[in-house]
């Protein structure tokens, strides 16, 4: 007797692998000749308005997370609060703006305070499409620089 030949790597019309061993590995490594790697994007690579204030882009407020929540846990409480009494939107427009006031206000200490450990941690999540494992380097230069406070 034969041993039964193996099964193919797709199964019938599936996009799947079937092995974990066939599966494209992530490298974490960052090619010096990639110019769009976080190590050699540019000095300003949070985006910022026509004023000068970062914009809230995903990445930009992944970085910022920790201190969001920190900072900014009484507005949220306040909303979350406010929207568990009353799910009408209208009631907790403004407990919204709060928050939201709250946010941009940190966002734009935190650029003033470390520009650039802020624009490099932002850079990476944006590059790295928001993993937060592929930016820890980035986000411990940055929590020195900005330590989380109240």
């Amino acid at each position: 007797l034969s041993p039964s030949p193996s099964p193919p790597p797709f199964s019938s019309g599936s996009a799947r692998l079937a092995s974990p061993h066939l599966r494209p590995q992530i490298s974490k490594a960052r090619s010096p000749r990639d110019p769009l790697a976080p190590a050699a994007m540019s000095a300003s690579s949070t985006p910022v308005d026509a004023s000068g204030e970062p914009i809230p882009t995903s990445s930009v407020l992944m970085a910022a997370s920790k201190h969001i929540a920190v900072r900014c846990r009484p507005e949220n409480v306040a909303f979350l609060n406010c929207k568990k009494k009353d799910p009408n939107p209208d009631k907790c427009l403004e407990k919204g703006r709060q928050v939201t006031r709250c946010v941009l206000s940190l966002l734009k200490e935190l650029h003033q305070k470390c520009p650039k450990e802020m624009d490099a941690y932002a850079g990476c999540m944006y590059y790295f499409t928001n993993e937060f494992d592929f930016c820890r380097k980035e986000q411990q230069a940055f929590e020195e620089a900005c330590p989380i406070s109240e």
